[in-house]
């Protein structure tokens, strides 16, 4: 097997979707000039026997049970480990370079037989590598073609029932373009198109995810510029008849075409014949999917995260997926079920304001819906076949080993916060959390993704909030940016904003005093506080603001002299006590905590005092900037924690 010229590499089986796509587009639209490295070519460097290994073991991913997986994926790194290339190879690899005048510095990019065909896309599961110097070549190779193996990639396989070949992955060496803005295209088959881009390089788009600035581009509107070349480009594209999804990077002069696609099942379209659509949640081309109840879920989301994610993207940090979909209810479940085989392991639905939140596993996909679809139509329908477009949420959920929850401090440092409990744990006020330094940070999850987090959380606060927290989730030493929380006001000249992240103990900095009151956390207040009702993202509704403040007044006397509040953790529901107490003080908690950043915002003082140091019930007690001062009957004050 030898090396292939891009524009010579059009049998897929043996380059790769993307090769042979890009090979296609080669004679028509400007595409930069590449070698590929075909998967048979690599699979050779290793011994005959390790290649027998790998097949054996590959043929196990669907098969071996859970608990056994994570011995398996050991087994194949430690044979793919093994790939190296001897002195030939290595000097067949930069002739081909050279001989092909790819220039000193390169883009090094998958290209599976599995990747971007019409059903799959397997976006963001294999590595590419973007600016690499001529003279790393061969470890870059090695290291996008190992991606072909790693836990991500055959997690995938397994969710899919689909074992892998040994040689599906080549790898593709492209001369490196360096663009003024780069962007993604999602062109119909008359040649217009949905375009967004960004400035800067067009690895900022991973997946066919987009940036806030965005158009419709029609085949005959009059434009100049890249639009222009954009335009030209997609109209030649499109003389096979059908749509694509085009990555493309413009690097002044001309518009490179980087990436070409079939749209796949992820973008709008009309019906199939089992009644069931699709469409991006966050990113995308604007479609015509009915909302139903879930119009307000779907319009505040999509609100919200849009730019949050676009900024992390281009950040280089990594995102989970969404989907919003309609399934015609008087269709096949069959649709469904085909669907949600595709999708990664957990995910969260959502169909209405009330039925939200429900984490599943894929394989529970299908019932789920035709239950909450079954609701939605009401009693009346009981007993009969439930008709028309039913419209739900899709977003993949990823729990991880360990959450983080990150925010920008008053001297400018990136302050994060790590538990192993789970974001919604730490969200509502029932993990405990450690600082992490940015050492311990970076040996969790290495140095460029410690970077995309901590630029991402700077350029968050910068363009979004001020204050915001950011979520993260860390999975197999990958980082994903899931959320953020911000106060709903932004008062820059608080006395209580980033800075009292500087006193570890202080979870929110001021003076006050009262007569403690102690409350115990029981089943009904962890309920309320895990419960969807509660979220820093928009208010408590009158209705659910009555309900959970009275359960708090059967626990609390709240009349008469000042009140502060000890408490185990700083769980969600007590933000119904802001501008009722005076303070409140807890043994353990995150700083960043939903209730931390709303009594920041609204100014009240909270103390975390560490576990057995709560004062007694009845105590009375001065809370001056995370210090508790007890006051004795006899009117002598006493330094607490």
């Amino acid at each position: 097997m030898t090396l292939i010229p891009l524009a010579s590499a059009i049998a897929a089986g043996s380059v790769g979707n993307k090769a042979a796509r890009l090979a296609d587009a080669y004679p028509r639209v400007p595409v930069p000039p590449g070698l590929v490295v075909p998967g048979d070519w690599i699979i050779e460097c290793l011994a005959a026997e390790a290649r027998s290994e790998v097949d054996r073991l590959l043929a196990e991913v669907v098969s071996r049970p859970e608990q056994a997986v994570p011995s398996l994926l050991a087994e194949i790194d430690a044979v793919v480990s093994g790939v190296r290339f001897d002195e030939h190879r290595s000097r067949q690899l930069l002739a081909g370079v050279r001989r092909l005048e790819l220039g000193p510095v390169l883009v090094v990019r998958s290209s599976s037989a599995d990747e971007d065909d019409a059903q799959l896309s397997f976006a963001g599961v294999f590595e590419s590598l973007v600016n690499v110097d001529v003279h790393d070549l061969d470890s870059a190779v090695r290291q996008v073609w190992r991606s072909a193996f790693s836990p991500t990639a055959l997690a995938q396989y397994r969710r899919l029932g689909r074992v892998p070949a040994s040689n599906h992955m080549s790898v593709l060496v492209q001369r490196a373009i360096q663009p003024h803005i780069a962007g993604v295209a999602f062109s119909e088959p008359t040649g217009d198109c949905y375009v967004e881009w960004a400035a800067g390089h067009g690895a900022d788009l991973v997946g066919g995810l987009s940036v806030p600035t965005g158009e419709r581009l029609g085949r005959a509107t009059a434009v100049d510029g890249w639009r222009r070349q954009l335009q030209s480009s997609l109209a030649t594209l499109s003389e096979d008849g059908a749509g694509h999804d085009v990555e493309w990077a413009w690097d002044g002069h001309t518009l490179w075409v980087v990436q070409v696609r079939p749209r796949t099942a992820e973008l709008a379209g009309p019906p199939t014949p089992d009644g069931l659509r699709t469409s991006p949640l966050y990113e995308g081309d604007a479609h015509d999917l009915v909302l139903g109840d879930l119009a307000g879920e779907y319009a505040r989301i999509r609100a919200k995260r849009r730019l949050a994610r676009a900024i992390a993207i281009t950040r280089g940090a990594r995102v989970p997926g969404g989907w919003l979909v309609n399934w015609d209810a008087a269709g096949s479940v069959d649709a469904l079920v085909q669907w949600s085989r595709q999708l990664p392991a957990r995910v969260v639905i959502d169909s209405s304001p009330t039925e939200r939140q429900f984490i599943i596993g894929n394989s529970e996909l299908a019932d789920t819906v035709v239950e909450l679809a079954g609701r939605a139509a009401g009693p009346a329908a009981a007993g009969r076949p439930v008709r028309g477009e039913f419209a739900f949420m899709c977003r993949e959920y990823i729990k991880g080993e360990i959450a983080l929850l990150s925010t920008v401090a008053a001297d400018g440092s990136v302050y994060v916060e790590a538990s192993d409990e789970g974001l919604l744990a730490l969200n509502r006020g029932f993990g405990t959390a450690r600082a992490m330094t940015a050492a311990a940070l970076e040996l969790l999850v290495g140095r460029e993704q410690a970077q995309a987090l901590k630029s991402t959380t700077r350029e968050h606060a910068r363009r979004l909030h001020q204050r915001a927290t950011l979520e993260w989730v860390v999975t197999g030493g990958e980082l994903y940016f899931v959320d953020y929380s911000a106060p709903g006001a932004e008062r820059t000249d608080s006395p209580n904003g980033p800075a009292a992240l500087a006193a570890a103990r202080v979870l929110s900095a001021g003076v006050a005093s009262g007569v403690v009151q102690r409350l115990e956390i029981d089943d009904v207040l962890t309920e309320s506080s895990i419960a969807p009702i509660i979220s820093i993202a928009q208010p408590v509704s009158a209705e659910n603001e009555t309900l959970l403040l009275g359960q708090l007044r059967q626990r609390l006397s709240l009349g008469g002299a000042g009140v502060i509040v000890a408490v185990s953790r700083p769980i969600a529901v007590l933000s119904m006590l802001i501008g009722v107490v005076e303070g409140f003080l807890f043994e353990e908690g995150a700083l960043l905590s939903h209730l931390g950043i709303l009594l920041r915002e609204a100014g009240v003082p909270a103390a975390i005092v560490g576990t057995g140091n709560l004062p007694a019930e009845g105590t009375f007690v001065e809370l001056v900037h995370g210090t508790v001062i007890a006051v004795d009957d006899d009117g002598q004050s006493r330094a607490g924690t």
